[in-house]
Formats: C-alpha cells, structure tokens, sequence
C-alpha cells in the first residue's frame, strides 16, 4: 500500500513538472510566431508606403514634364504683345508696362496678374485696372484714369499747372500729379486755401471746406450757369468763388445744391435787368444781398480793359467831348440807350416772382421738419383741450 502510494505521487508530481515543460515550450513557440508576423506586417507597410511615394513622385515629375514641354518651356506662349486700353492720356503705354514690369518674350504663364495689378494700381492716375491672359501669347491691360475736376493749389501760386506744389484733386479727394500736362488741365478751376504742405500723390483730402469746394465744382458742371474760376477757402467758414468775369459768389459749407438754386434765380433776375453779377452772398437765405453792375462795367480795377471792355465805346465819347454840338446830343443817346437797356415791367415782374417763389418754397422745405416734430405734441394736447372745453360753464 505504500509503495503504490508513493509510486501515484511520484507520478503525478513528474505530470506536473512536465506539463510546466510543455508551456514553456509553447509560450517561446508563441512569441516567436507573434514576432515574426510583426515584422511580416512592418515588411507589408513599408513596402506599400515605399510604392505610393514612388507613385506619387513619378506622377509629379511627369506632370511637372508635361507642363514645361507644353507650356512654361513651349515658346509658343512667350509674351509677344501687350494690349492696353485706357479711357484717358494721362499715362504713357511706357509707364504702364515699365510699372508692371512686362517683359516681352517671357512665358505667360510665369507673369504674375496680381503683382501686376498692385503695382499698376500704386500709380495715383490710376482708379481701376484688370488684367487677364490673352492665349497664347497676350495680355490685356483695361485701366481707369482719375478724372481731375480741379487744381489744389498753393495760395501764392497764380499758375497752379506751373507750381510743383499744386496737385490735380479728383471728385473724391485724391491728389496725383499730372505725368504730362494736357489742354484741358489749364481750364480746370483753382481751390486756394487749403492746407497742401505735407500732402503725397494718392494722398486723400478730407477737410470738410475742401469737400464742400469739390462739391460746388461738381454741381456747377453739371448745371454750367457760370464759369467757375478758382474757389477761395482761406476765411474757413465759406467759399468765396470767382467766375470768368471776376465776379465774386460766396457760398456756404453746407447745402450746396440750395444755394446753387439761389444763384440761378438772381441770375435770372440780373439777366432780366440787363446787368451782371459782381458780388453776391448766397449763405443769406431771404433778401440775398448782391451787386449787379453794367456788362459794360469793367469787372475790377486791376483787370485789363481790353478784356473787359469792348473797345468801340469809349472811342467816340472822347472824338465827340471838343465839338459843342456833342453836349446836347449825348442825352438823348443815354435815354434812347437806356431805354433799349430797360426790360418790360411784364418781364421784370415774372422774374421777380419767380425769385420771390424760390425764396418761399426754400422757406418752406426748411418749415418741414419742425412741423412734423410739432405734430405729436399738438396730437397729445387734443385730448386736454377737449376736456378743458369740457369744464366749462
């Protein structure tokens, strides 16, 4: 009985021994497997990753063939023209393409439109421009010029287009100067007054007289009741404005379009009367104070008479004064010419009411706003009138 035990355990402790044996074995067996495949899986991935860049860098550099055979390297599609369409003579075809810096004979498709285009649009002429690839070989250049509407000049400049310290200011306050000087730049109007020390072509002018200046050059385009000189903005709160005849037209800084309406209708008035305007202060809404003087009159003392006057007046008032018989004669030549000089009272009288009538209907539209913010305080009032009505005996 004891030898049969001891021999059951020494059997089933040798099982056990070799069943610890066995899974050593089978766990060496495992790790190896597992890291063989592991390195199968890396062997996969790197080739794959290998294949796609080959992939990818052959398709590049056969693309990138293609393009240079086709287009950047075909001369076919080298610049040879360049079309530029401009709507004004204020720049040169030099100056743009030396702006750019076109060269004929690159490839198209190496110039750069958008460096192009900001470098054409530093020019202070230019307000819009485009730009666009003509295939094959041309591009398109498309500009707007600045339209200038007057002169911006220094108070002791008498010829702004000879000062270098006059600048050409369009319809939005944008200074630039001219590149070459054009005939229609000497008829522009003058505006004196105005800060222009510091100031650099492109430079934008803000100042409130100065807007109020470029504002009456526009609307007196448009309308063209007088020629308008050069615009006076020293005194700050107005504009003092003078025409071909030396006239003066003060102006205020707002509302230039009612006062441009006041002067139509004392011109009206002045033509009616056969005179012409020397002074007139349209900041004064009713009662405008003018002086209206003979078209014959010199416009001032320091003009010369030969612009002025005409030249066969004067010349038989002096050939008649020695002979005695001139005296009674020269009346009834003042009556007959004032006489013809006189309008009829029926004209006079519509000019006048038309004057009249402007001056009320302004009276008027400026009568609006506070009627209309009188109206709910007089609506809120109704009830307590009603009821006081109400009380009484």
């Amino acid at each position: 009985m004891n030898n049969t035990r001891n021999r059951l355990t020494n059997r089933r402790r040798s099982n056990g021994s070799q069943h610890r044996m066995q899974g050593l074995l089978e766990v060496k067996v495992r790790s190896e497997l597992l890291h063989r495949q592991r390195n199968h899986a890396i062997l996969v991935w790197a080739c794959k990753i290998t294949l796609a860049l080959a992939i990818v860098t052959g398709g590049v550099v056969g693309v990138r063939t293609v393009v240079n055979r086709m287009f950047l390297k075909n001369p076919d599609y080298n610049l040879a023209a360049v079309e530029i369409t401009d709507d004004g003579a204020a720049l040169s075809r030099d100056v743009i393409i030396d702006t750019a810096k076109l060269t004929l004979g690159d490839n198209i498709f190496k110039v750069s439109l958008s460096k192009a285009r900001e470098a054409i649009m530093t020019l202070p002429q230019v307000e819009r421009v485009e730009l666009q690839r003509a295939l094959p070989n041309r591009i398109t250049i498309d500009i707007v010029e600045r339209r200038p509407v007057a002169w911006l000049a220094d108070a002791k400049t008498d010829d702004p287009s000879t000062s270098d310290k006059s600048f050409l200011i369009d319809s939005k306050g944008v200074l630039f100067k001219p590149k070459r000087q054009l005939p229609e730049y000497l008829r522009l109007p003058a505006i004196y007054g105005a800060d222009v020390e510091g100031h650099l072509p492109g430079d934008t002018v803000s100042a409130p007289e100065v807007c109020a200046a470029l504002e009456l050059v526009q609307k007196n385009s448009d309308s063209n009741r007088f020629r308008l000189q050069s615009v006076d903005l020293s005194k700050g709160y107005c504009l003092i404005a003078t025409d071909a005849r030396r006239a003066k037209l003060t102006f205020g800084l707002d509302d230039i379009g009612r006062q441009l309406e006041r002067l139509g209708a004392v011109l009206d008035y002045a033509a009616a009367q056969g005179k012409e305007i020397r002074t007139v202060n349209l900041m004064v809404e009713k009662n405008i104070p003018a002086l209206l003087v003979d078209p014959a009159a010199p416009a001032e003392p320091e003009a010369p008479v030969a612009e002025e006057l005409p030249p066969a007046k004067p010349a038989p008032a002096k050939a008649a004064s020695p002979a005695p018989s001139a005296k009674p004669s020269a009346k009834p030549s003042a009556k007959s010419s004032e006489s013809k000089s006189t309008p009829d009272k029926s004209t006079s009288r519509a000019v006048r009411k038309k004057f009249v009538d402007a001056t009320a209907s302004s009276t008027v539209k400026r009568a609006e706003p506070v009627v209309r913010r009188a109206e709910p305080v007089v609506r809120r009032a109704e009830p307590v009138i009603r009821r006081a009505e109400a009380v009484k005996p």
